[in-house]
């Protein structure tokens, strides 16, 4: 599971850097929200896979989740909530401080709100794993 985290992780990156880099010559009004949402969904299957491996990991005879793995899911999907909670509330700035940024910039700012979910997510299979 954590192989086709990372690989689905890195084949988004790739898939969704082309598609910025593809739209970046094209002015539009919604263009950081646009590339921001493509930096967003780069990461989004990958952190759902491990997500989905952590809730298979922790399943249990009695049906209730192991309360070390228990943690790890409610660390990831808080972690996925808040980045990306927090990284619009940054794109919504830079994009109304009236400074031009370039669109790899709100790219990366979409990709890294969830880092640290899937990292999360990611730590809890290794746990699991033996």
């Amino acid at each position: 599971m954590i192989a086709w985290s990372v690989l689905i992780g890195l084949g988004g990156a790739l898939a969704t850097w082309g598609a910025m880099r593809s739209l970046g010559g094209r002015e539009s009004r919604q263009r950081p929200h646009l590339h921001w949402s493509l930096g967003l969904a780069a990461l989004l299957p990958a952190w759902l896979i491990a997500f989905v491996g952590l809730l298979g990991a922790s399943a249990s005879p009695t049906g209730r989740p192991e309360a070390s793995l228990s943690a790890f899911l409610h660390l990831a999907s808080a972690a996925a909530l808040l980045g990306i909670i927090l990284s619009d509330g940054a794109m919504r700035r830079l994009r109304e401080s009236g400074r031009a940024y370039r669109s790899v910039t709100y790219w990366l700012l979409g990709g890294a709100a969830l880092v640290p979910a899937w990292g999360i997510a990611l730590l809890g299979l290794t746990w699991k794993t033996p």
